[in-house]
């Protein structure tokens, strides 16, 4: 079995693995492991033969492993742990199978201990801030440790490096956050414009104060509060506390807590009849069954009145109870894919923002979701905003091989096939165009914004993968990284064999890249006439869906570095 090394962050909690021949970690964007430390490169994990030892890099003085402190490379033992301190870096090193793999997800950095072996006294929760500013208070000999690791623990004494960069660089972390502000950190979901949070509108309470310049006679008004209640709550003119926030430039209203939340935006995209839609209703609905199930994370409706056409259509597709209530369901989304906003004083036709949320211990999160149709007519310029793509955190492209011709040569089911054949390479060509204009990113350099290849439909093609089944994701509560990994590099080998303009069209956009065998409808379709209209379609044989690995794409989105939200898994 493959053995991999992981690399746990103490200062963020946030897990990395690899397996790759020459693993280097630090600070620097470049590091395969890059963790929150002084040293831009701390040193290097050496894999051959099995064997995995590390480098210090030469700038490196001297590093602290399992409380014994070194200059020189050192064995990384399978199946063990390791505690080190490394330019500033706190960290968990292990080494070995994944079935071996400790349990990450009980490691809690927010509660350390300090144990004082003289006394045999252990303290009470603390943050690693906190304990490493009163320092002085514990003993020289004291040990630290956080929730989750066991007898594993840090010699306080050792944590000195660590104390200087982690204290000197709180003030410039809650700096960079205020900079961050006042450049605009947040992001209206519905005109996609960002803004500090001193400029979000109240929403009036008073029945008698109806009428908004932007959004009309029925709408409550949007202002500037200037009285508020004890409490904090602003008051609109007749006196009434407000609860109710919303954007400054398109006045849509904001989530609850918005500004308490970490925020997902991700763009569905794809040629027409590919299949977004499905794929949206069938994620929804498999997160809000696999996210309790799997990870004990409800995920919830944030905006059911706005979410209305796509609740609606996910009814239909897994309720219905004949293939003609089943095809009733496209009808759903068609003609309320996007909404009129008003955006630096014109109105403008965006994509309708589809919001959920979950909350992962003490941390909310949000994911909006664009789904946008585009016509055959429509211009390219127009792309970016019906799409969402402005300031997508992930971008999920739904590649359908049912329209490529090459695909379609090689699978008996699709022969007389009355599917339209496109060329959809060139959509992929229309996003990579707009993220260079907008990112001022130069030919050969790539962005690293998550780049999902969905390929759809899989009831078709899974066969031409071979008889081996695709390896699980979800194993215990974790995401295996492991097999995402593994899965994706056969679905590419046979992409790639077929229509390597795909593969290479998404890898020359984003160094970021993993591709999902992914089936929303879950069996091969059947095919059907309408009695009174005389019309063919098709839908499951008893009128619902059952989606296969349709969560896939999300899970590994929501477990990279750029998302954080399993960082251990």
């Amino acid at each position: 079995m493959n053995q991999q090394l992981y690399i746990f962050d103490c200062l963020t909690g946030k897990l990395r693995v690899s397996d790759n021949s020459f693993m280097s970690v630090g600070a620097g964007k470049q590091n395969v492991f890059r963790v929150r430390m002084l040293s831009e490169i701390g040193g290097t994990f050496a894999l051959r033969n099995g064997i995995c030892r590390f480098f210090p890099h030469y700038r490196t003085t001297g590093y602290s492993i399992n409380g014994k402190t070194a200059d020189t490379d050192t064995l990384i033992k399978p199946n063990r742990l390791y505690l080190m301190l490394l330019g500033g870096g706190c960290m968990v090193v292990w080494f070995g199978n994944a079935d071996d793999l400790p349990d990450f997800c009980d490691y809690d950095i927010n509660s350390w201990y300090v144990y004082t072996p003289e006394t045999e006294q252990w303290s009470d929760s603390i943050t690693l801030v906190k304990l490493l500013s009163n320092e002085k208070e514990y003993h020289p000999s004291a040990l630290i440790t956080f929730e989750g690791l066991g007898q594993n623990a840090f010699r306080l004494s050792d944590m000195k490096e660590v104390a200087g960069f982690l204290l000197s660089d709180k003030e410039s972390s809650h700096s960079s956050a205020r900079k961050n502000e006042e450049k605009g950190g947040y992001r209206c979901p519905s005109c996609m414009e960002c803004f500090r949070p001193d400029m979000a509108l109240s929403i009036a309470m008073h029945p008698a104060l109806k009428g908004d310049k932007m959004l009309g006679d029925y709408a409550m008004q949007r202002f500037t509060p200037t009285q508020y209640t004890a409490e904090g709550h602003p008051l609109d003119a007749m006196g009434e506390p407000c609860d109710d926030y919303a954007c400054p430039y398109c006045h849509y209203k904001l989530l609850p807590f918005y500004y308490q939340m970490q925020h997902h935006h991700v763009a569905i995209i794809g040629a027409p009849e590919s299949g977004k839609s499905y794929y949206l209703a069938s994620l929804v609905h498999q997160m809000e069954r696999e996210f309790p199930r799997d990870f004990n994370i409800p995920f919830r409706d944030a905006n059911p009145q706005e979410n209305s056409a796509l609740n609606n259509m996910r009814i239909r597709l897994f309720y219905s109870s004949t293939p003609e209530e089943f095809r009733e369901a496209a009808g759903f989304l068609q003609g309320k894919s996007g909404r009129k906003v008003y955006r630096r004083g014109v109105q403008e036709f965006l994509p309708n923002p589809y919001i959920y949320t979950f909350n992962r211990n003490t941390s909310a999160h949000s994911i909006v979701f664009y789904n946008a149709e585009r016509s055959a007519t429509e211009k390219t310029e127009s792309l970016v905003e019906k799409y969402g793509l402005k300031g997508a955190d992930a971008i999920f492209f739904v590649y359908d091989p049912t329209q490529d011709p090459t695909f379609r040569g090689v699978l008996d089911s699709l022969h007389g096939s009355t599917v339209p054949l496109r060329q959809q390479e060139h959509l992929l060509s229309d996003v990579e165009m707009y993220l260079r204009r907008t990112l001022n990113l130069p030919p050969g350099e790539k962005t690293n914004i998550p780049l999902a290849i969905i390929v759809s439909k899989s009831d078709h093609w899974k066969h031409l993968l071979g008889p081996e089944p695709l390896l699980p994701v979800v194993r215990n509560g974790r995401i295996r990284q492991d097999n995402i990994r593994l899965n994706s590099e056969r679905v590419r080998n046979l992409l790639f064999n077929l229509t390597p303009q795909i593969c290479t069209g998404a890898e020359n956009l984003s160094s970021n890249v993993s591709y999902f065998a992914v089936s929303s409808y879950g069996a091969r379709p059947e095919q059907f006439m309408d009695e009174l209209t005389g019309e063919t379609f098709i839908a499951p044989s008893d009128g619902k869906l059952t989606p296969s690995r349709v969560t896939e794409p999300m899970l590994w989105f929501l477990n990279t570095p750029e998302a954080g939200v399993f960082p251990w898994y």
